[in-house]
């Protein structure tokens, strides 16, 4: 499913009126009682339940009143509070309040008509508070009587449906503008917008329904999109099809290059993560003597030892790693390959002499802190940082980083490489397209599951699968594995996630079958 910026929404809305003729009356009504419909399909009989909708004065308010006048025909107990005057509020929010009013809606104005004080108690009362305050074109903090407003909702509250978004989140990068409401459920237009998948917008979203107001199939569809979240059906088309005829070599080999003194199990959980989504061959080149680590324990894992000074990658392996990456079908740089400052170099000599596919995942990246141009290669690269990771790559603070998806789209065509910053909602961006995934929870926060990703990513690639293709479906599947413990996931390991990989690759996989 395509997702949509504050601005690309707003275009879309713009066409519809002014290009297909649809009065912009018609669609707010559509998105008014969509939203009434919403709620009877999540809450069921309607008229067991009391309402009040707070509403600002532009169109979110205008939604919020068809809101409001739809509920009479279920409830007598509806109460709007209107948070501007009635001089300030936009055309089509007038036009609706007359209409409420005419059919026999209360209307109470805040300062006018009810206190502050009163507004509250009335938040109190009722079962369910809809928020039409602010719609998608907020931009500035919300400050004042209306924050206050906005914290009583969320401290008062019973049950809250939002209008099109929380009021308070910013529509393109989900932050919080000063104040935002925490609603149960929101209800959207047309398409997600990137506030309803980023954090934390996310949270405060609640369950998220996306209603059809009418705009047309075709916007939905345009190519002039660039932002999807990645969905089953799409994960499904990318596993490959596995031949009856085939044999190891079929299905690739994936060489990985890390491992130290101090992180021998890293490149395993690669090697085990690239197995797990049907490479042929995993294959470490790690620091002698910790390839004990899977021989030792893995005897599907072929280890080959590499003699160092100190138990780290340095300078003087660079000839005898290369002497391997023939072997490769992929190559998954960085696991467990430690900051040490020889190992630095190691990377940075080694890296513009694999001519083959490449994953580069943690200490890897930190080697090419300040030198990106090392990113550009002739074969197809995936890097897979989280924020931190992220940070020290382009020299910025995580904060300024993490769900940064402009700096990510920068990167990816900037070198024109696919990158995969991890986070709760992770995203994937390559040249052309940026994808944000939903799956997985908190149980992957814990080390060794990013060194299980990078080795499906690899696995995959192995398999003939494209980078970006690669990352999505290894991305949704390791998320969607967590999910299948239960919500408590303190304790999850990734030897956890590593076991259950291959059944939810099969309900993947059978995606089609079982939704036709």
């Amino acid at each position: 499913m395509n997702v949509v910026t504050r601005e690309e929404m707003k275009e879309m809305d713009r066409r519809t009126i002014e290009e297909l003729k649809l009065p912009s009356r018609i669609l707010m009504e559509r998105a008014g009682l969509s939203i009434v419909m919403a709620m009877e399909d999540e809450l069921g009989n309607l008229s067991r339940y009391s309402y009040l909708v707070v509403c600002g004065g532009g169109n979110n308010g205008g939604d919020g009143l068809v809101v409001a006048r739809n509920l009479l025909d279920y409830s007598d107990d509806v109460l709007v509070i209107m948070l501007k005057g009635e001089d300030s509020l936009s055309e089509s929010c007038k036009a609706n309040l007359e209409t409420f009013r005419n059919f026999g809606g209360h209307v109470l104005f805040l300062g006018k008509d009810v206190s502050l004080e009163s507004l509250m108690k009335e938040i109190r009362r009722r079962d369910i508070v809809i928020d039409a305050i602010f719609g998608t074109g907020l931009k500035g903090e919300v400050k004042g009587e209306i924050s206050e407003i906005i914290e009583g909702i969320n401290l008062f509250a019973k049950y809250v449906v939002s209008v099109d978004i929380p009021s308070g989140v910013d529509t393109n990068t989900g932050k919080i503008l000063g104040s935002a409401i925490k609603a149960d459920l929101t209800v959207t237009f047309f398409l997600p917008k990137i506030g309803h998948v980023l954090f934390p917008g996310r949270e405060l979203t609640g369950k998220l329904k996306v209603a059809n107001i009418g705009i047309p199939k075709f916007f939905r569809e345009d190519t002039m999109i660039r932002r999807r979240i990645i969905d089953m059906k799409t994960v499904s088309s990318i596993i490959p099809k596995r031949p009856p005829d085939s044999h190891k070599g079929t299905f690739g080999t994936v060489l990985i290059i890390g491992g130290s003194k101090l992180y021998s199990g890293a490149p395993v959980l690669v090697a085990l993560g690239a197995l797990k989504v049907g490479a042929g061959l995993s294959i470490i080149l790690t620091p002698h003597p910790y390839n004990t680590v899977a021989t030792g324990n893995f005897p599907e894992i072929v280890s080959i030892p590499i003699e160092t000074s100190d138990g780290f990658f340095e300078e003087k392996n660079v000839k005898e790693v290369m002497e391997h990456l023939g072997k490769a079908s992929v190559v998954v740089l960085g696991p467990g390959i430690s900051r040490y400052s020889k190992t630095v170099e190691f990377v940075r000599k080694l890296l513009p002499n694999i001519d083959v596919p490449l994953v580069l995942d943690a200490d890897g990246l930190n080697a090419i802190a300040g030198d990106l141009e090392l990113l550009k290669r002739k074969q197809p690269t995936v890097i897979t940082p989280h924020p931190g990771e992220l940070a020290r790559l382009v020299g910025k603070s995580v904060s300024d980083v993490k769900y940064n998806y402009a700096l990510v789209e920068d990167l990816a065509r900037r070198y024109r490489c696919t990158v995969v910053l991890k986070s709760a909602t992770t995203i994937i961006a390559s040249s052309d397209f940026t994808y944000f995934n939903l799956t997985g929870n908190t149980g992957l926060a814990v080390g060794g599951s990013g060194d299980v990703l990078s080795g499906m990513i690899g696995g995959f690639m192995a398999q003939g699968v494209d980078a970006t293709n690669a990352a999505i479906a290894s991305v949704y599947i390791h998320g969607l594995a967590s999910e299948k413990f239960p919500d408590d996931v303190s304790g999850l390991t990734p030897s956890d996630l590593l076991r259950i990989i291959p059944s939810v690759m099969k309900e993947v996989r059978g995606w089609t079958s079982s939704n036709l």
